[in-house]
Order: structure tokens, then C-alpha cells, then sequence
């Protein structure tokens, strides 16, 4: 065997390694099953006081979550305790004749009509917020059916509460199951080494605790918050909803077009296409940008980069960072440096971290300890055999 394929192989290798990584790292930083429990108590909670009010809107109202709690793709925040739980509080028989300000009005004087919400209570632009203080808030917002929509779409009120504008969270939340349930094809590079032909097979279950789309989701979600983290930046981060739809798309194009050596490399590729998936038209000399959500009519998730450069503009930016640090872990030598990178692209604590490095670590010492573990040049310290190896000798702790 050439020395070529042989650091090809092992550069796989170590990629497959940072995999179980980032898998173990963003364990850490997903929300918990006891805080998705309590978070879905609470809500039902909520839900059953509407309906019990007189008003025969609310009777038949129910709330559901949608977004990342309702996709499993949040992270826990950076800094705080309160993370975001986005609800939706449907109303199958209010019509579109109905003033959206009023509707909201409706929710609003029934969760001020319990004891324990009405101190917990916070209005926003289109919302109602109950606040639960070191745990999470719920965000309510009222939605009708929307006729014009074949897909069980809906309507919800505008910033202004002047109008009813097209959404769709659960047929959204369906087509992203949908493409995260996809299976990536791997190709077997050392099977096609020693016999001379390109094995493919599916992407094997356990690389990840959860479809690699959502820990993708995850990733470019927490290295945004971080890169936006100043107060004086953080208006212009990408918003989550663009964030999860670009990779999502990225996500099934590449799945369903392309074999890959491991999942690190699919990764790369998902996240260096998103951008592919904006469409930019010319208006009147000027850039308009559509990113639709594909489950509905009229709903542009990039209009707000209609009304303000800045944002297409931090997108970009932030989009040439991720790359960066992405193609920076792969070549980075040492799990000092390894470390002190996650910790600083991710917001992670030096703990989470270490923990999160344990099966690198493991993986290393246990092959130091049965005297396999080489040093090939560029790749610094891997577990296989390499050409122009150089061994390390076992490390008893207790000298020569």
C-alpha cells in the first residue's frame, strides 16, 4: 500500500474521531429530556385553561410547539438559564375576517385570568409570554387556518397586528423529519483499497445519538450565537428559521446526490452549500432574497434582508466563519488545541468539553497503551498504521 492512500485513510480516521466529538459536545449542550418534559407539562397546562373559558373560540383552541423544540434542535442559551419554548395557540373557527389584534386580546384576558399566570405574564409584538423564572419561557402566538392553503397551513398575525400572514409550522416540521430521516451513502474507502472497487454503503446508525441533520442544525445554530454574541451584533444574526431551512435543503441535496467518506465530510459539504439554497432576483437594481418556506404560499423567511443590508451581509459573514473553523478542526494537532478551540466556537465550558473529548481520549490511550499509537505527519497523534510512522513509546507513569 502507498504511503498516499494510507494518510488518506488515516486522515478519514481522525475525522471520524472529531465526529464522536462534536456528537458528544452538542449532547451536552441539547436540552435535556427532563426540560423537553417540563416544558411540554407546562404548555398542555396552558392549553387546558384555555379551553376551559367560556368563549367558544377558546374551547376548541389548542397549543402545540413548533420550531426547535418541536424539531429537537435547540440548544441550551448562552449565558442564561431561560431558554425559548415557541408555541403556536390555534383557533380552528376564528375566520380571517377577524381583527388579529383582537384575537390576540382574547388570549391575552384568559392567561390574565389565572392566578399563576397573570404574574408570570408579558406581552410582546404579536405574542403573549409567560415567563418561568431559571427555567424557560413560553411564546403564544394565536393562529387560524388559512382556506387558501392545501397543505393545513395557517394564519398568524403580522408585527403590526394589522393583517393575518401565511405560515405552516407543522407541515414545516414534518418536511424537515422528512429529510433528516434521509440516509447518506459512505463510501468504504478501505474495502475499495484492498479490493480494488468502490463499496457504498448507508451512513451506519451509530455515528450520531440523532440524525445528523439535526446535530447540523445544532452546530451552525450555537457557532452563530457565539459569533453574534456582542450586544451591538446580536440584531444582525442569522435568524434560527434560515438557519435550519439552508441546511436542511443543503442537507437532502447532498444526501441524495453524493457518496461520502464519513460523516465529517458530509458535514462540510452541508453547511458549504447552504447559501446555494437562497434565491437572489433583481429588483430594480437591487438584490431581493427569498428563502420560502416550501410548505406553504407567501411566506419568505429572508424578508427582513429586503429591508435591511446588514443582514444578508452578516449572513455571509458568518457563513465564511463556520466554513473556516470547520476545515481548522480537522488539521488542528493536539487535544490541547482541539479543546481550546471548542471551547471558544461553541461557548462550551472547559467541563463540557473534557467530557465530550473522552472517547478521543480513551481512543488514544488505549492505543498508546497496546503500542499502536503513531504520529503521521499533518495529522498528528492517530491509532492505525501509517507510512513514514514514527512510534510513541507506551507510558507506564512510573518511568523507564
Amino acid at each position: 500500500m502507498h504511503a498516499e492512500p494510507q494518510l488518506s485513510a488515516l486522515a478519514a480516521h481522525k475525522r471520524r474521531l472529531l465526529v464522536g466529538v462534536l456528537d458528544a459536545l452538542f449532547t451536552r449542550i441539547d436540552l435535556t429530556e427532563s426540560q423537553y418534559q417540563t416544558a411540554k407539562d407546562r404548555y398542555e397546562a396552558v392549553s387546558a385553561w384555555l379551553a376551559e373559558a367560556e368563549s367558544p373560540f377558546l374551547k376548541v383552541a389548542s397549543i402545540y410547539a413548533q420550531g426547535s423544540i418541536a424539531m429537537r434542535t435547540a440548544n441550551k442559551p448562552i449565558g442564561r438559564d431561560e431558554f425559548d419554548v415557541d408555541l403556536v395557540c390555534h383557533l380552528p373557527t376564528v375566520g380571517t375576517a377577524s381583527d388579529p389584534a383582537a384575537v390576540k386580546t382574547l388570549i391575552g384576558d384568559r392567561l390574565k385570568a389565572h392566578g399563576k399566570y397573570a404574574g408570570m405574564l408579558e406581552e410582546k409584538q404579536r405574542c403573549w409570554r409567560i415567563n418561568y423564572a431559571r427555567e424557560f419561557h413560553l411564546d403564544i402566538t394565536p393562529a387560524i387556518l388559512n382556506p387558501e392553503c392545501g397543505n393545513g397551513g395557517e394564519l398568524v398575525p403580522d408585527r403590526a397586528l394589522s393583517t393575518w400572514k401565511p405560515t405552516n409550522p407543522k407541515g414545516y416540521i414534518e418536511r424537515f423529519e422528512q429529510y433528516a430521516a434521509l440516509r447518506p451513502s459512505i463510501y468504504l474507502r478501505e474495502a475499495a483499497l484492498a479490493q480494488k472497487r468502490a463499496d457504498v454503503e448507508e451512513f451506519p446508525d451509530q455515528e450520531m445519538s440523532k440524525p445528523l441533520l439535526k446535530r447540523i442544525v445544532q452546530l451552525v445554530k450555537r457557532h452563530r450565537d457565539v459569533t453574534f454574541a456582542a450586544p451591538n451584533r446580536a440584531d444582525v444574526a442569522p435568524i434560527s428559521i434560515i438557519l435550519t431551512t439552508l441546511a436542511a435543503r443543503s442537507y437532502a441535496f447532498c444526501a441524495t446526490r453524493f457518496v461520502y467518506a464519513d460523516a465529517y465530510e458530509l458535514i462540510l459539504d452541508v453547511v458549504r452549500r447552504m447559501p446555494d439554497f437562497i434565491v437572489i432576483e433583481d429588483q430594480n437594481g437591487l438584490p431581493f432574497y427569498f428563502i420560502e418556506n416550501e410548505t406553504t404560499v407567501g411566506e419568505n423567511f429572508a424578508d427582513k434582508w429586503n429591508l435591511d443590508s446588514r443582514l444578508p451581509s452578516a449572513f455571509d459573514g458568518w457563513h465564511k466563519g463556520v466554513l473556516a473553523l470547520l476545515d481548522l478542526l480537522v488539521r488542528l494537532e493536539g487535544k490541547d488545541r482541539l479543546s481550546q478551540q471548542l471551547q471558544q466556537s461553541f461557548g462550551a465550558t472547559q467541563e463540557v468539553v473534557r467530557h465530550a473529548m473522552t472517547p478521543f481520549a480513551m481512543t488514544v490511550g488505549n492505543a498508546r497503551a497496546t503500542g499502536s499509537l503513531l504520529v503521521a505527519p499533518s495529522l498528528g497523534v492517530v491509532t492505525a498504521p501509517a507510512a513514514g510512522r514514527v512510534n510513541v513509546r507506551p507510558n507506564t507513569f512510573f518511568g523507564r
